[in-house]
């Protein structure tokens, strides 16, 4: 691995922690303000919990988290979009799932991309632009909200980021020399005597 791909993928991992970790006192906090009590708790470990556990299988087992990961972004995707559009989850009730389903898949997208950044760019650019396109369909629902003020909220807030470090996930992808991107991580060299 070059020093320019090292350099970008701890970059893109180092802003996603600091995306992890503010956003996931953010939302633990204002769960537990409401509902709170067990419900808050309960509704927490819901999303933290998973998380965490894919989080530590993604550094372990970046082979075969691709693919479940790559699947379950996909999942989330297409449940925000149509969400969106369909109006699944009552946001006002409930709350945005949709952003706390996207917020928590994309951490575990950053792990990944310290050792698969080409396919944890993409699925993060995925996510992300789901959840832009969400914010988008809502801009002009029955609330009137204006377009911006659509970026603005969980939507927004969420969606930039990750778009953001899925970029920087890709470009260092793409500045890994070839001989290096066809390699598995973590195989030896051994020299030829």
């Amino acid at each position: 691995m070059t020093s320019d791909s090292r350099v970008l993928r701890y970059l893109a991992f180092s802003l996603m922690m600091v995306f992890a970790v503010v956003g996931s006192a953010f939302i633990i906090g204002e769960t537990l303000a409401d509902p709170g009590g067990t419900s808050g708790v309960l509704i927490s470990l819901s999303w933290f919990a998973p998380m965490v556990a894919l989080a530590v299988y993604a550094l372990r087992r970046p082979e075969t988290a691709t693919k479940v990961l790559t699947v379950l972004a996909g999942v989330v995707a297409l449940f925000v979009v149509l969400d969106a559009v369909l109006g699944i989850v009552p946001r006002d009730d409930v709350g945005p799932v949709g952003s706390i389903a996207v917020f928590a898949v994309a951490v575990v997208l950053g792990f990944l991309g310290l050792r698969r950044p080409f396919p944890a760019g993409l699925l993060l650019l995925l996510v992300g632009a789901a959840n832009l396109a969400g914010a988008v369909a809502t801009a002009g629902s029955e609330d009137g909200r204006p377009l911006g003020a659509a970026l603005r909220g969980s939507s927004g807030a969420v969606a930039v980021p990750v778009l953001v470090i899925g970029g920087l996930f890709l470009l260092a992808a793409l500045v890994e020399p070839e001989r290096d991107r066809r390699k598995p991580p973590g195989t030896l060299k051994v020299p030829q005597a």
